[in-house]
């Protein structure tokens, strides 16, 4: 009998993570510039067409564009040197597409402290108007000996078809099945994504934990190309 076999991966969702080899001085720079911006789009005035969330818990802050911002500073534009890079080497990776034109980035920050009983994770979500998401860590204080992964900060990636875990062994480590994907990040740890795929991070045991989040849109010819009404019924 002749037989005719298509195995087919069905709309992958991948995770991509790198430790990059920087130094401390390049953090710590990075760190206090970050700080800086989070401290001035800090949600503080009730009524502000800008506001995301709202003053009654730590997420709340300004929309706006940290990269922009601060792009004169020399640090900043190394780090948008490491963003492009990844960019480019995920869809190279994940899709085999060299990327050679345009990539849009903006950036707000997540700075969460122990003293003032921020340590509790990010609740999960997606960022369902960009093609990307992009993080990095350039602090992440962990105290020692914590080994549970619901206390370390893990970023988890869920499945976003909701199926869980099969119940047969999964023998493929090319290819992760289950309810979610766990990634142990550290400093200099940065995690990208596709901006559709649920995430959230854990509690984490430690006294400071910034995340520098990077919302990236690809631009190729096949991209939207969107028009305001206002300027379409001129």
């Amino acid at each position: 009998m002749n037989s005719n076999e298509t195995l087919a991966t069905i709309y992958p969702s991948f995770v991509y993570h790198k430790i990059w080899n920087v130094d401390k001085e390049f953090n710590n720079k990075l760190y206090l510039l970050a700080k800086e911006d989070y401290l001035k789009t800090v949600l503080s005035e009730k009524d502000n067409e800008k506001n995301i969330g709202s003053k009654t818990n730590h997420f709340g802050h300004l929309r706006h564009n940290f990269l922009h911002d601060y792009k004169h500073e020399p640090v900043i534009k190394e780090f948008i040197k490491m963003c492009d890079t990844m960019c480019r080497q995920y869809l190279l990776k994940a899709y085999g597409y060299e990327h050679t034109g345009k990539i849009f980035m903006m950036s707000d920050i997540f700075l969460q402290r122990r003293d003032k009983k921020q340590n509790i994770g990010i609740h999960s979500h997606t960022h369902p108007k960009c093609d990307l998401v992009l993080t990095y860590y350039p602090k992440f204080n962990l105290d020692e000996n914590v080994n549970e992964s619901l206390r370390r900060g893990v970023v988890r990636c869920y499945d976003p078809s909701n199926i869980g875990k099969r119940f047969w062994k999964i023998n493929r480590k090319d290819f992760f099945i289950g309810g979610w994907y766990e990634v142990h990040v550290q400093e200099s740890s940065m995690l990208l994504i596709e901006g559709y795929l649920p995430h959230d991070s854990t509690y984490f045991e430690g006294d400071e934990r910034m995340c520098i989040p990077v919302q990236i849109d690809i631009d190729t010819p096949i991209s939207h190309t969107k028009a305001c009404s206002q300027e379409l019924l001129k």
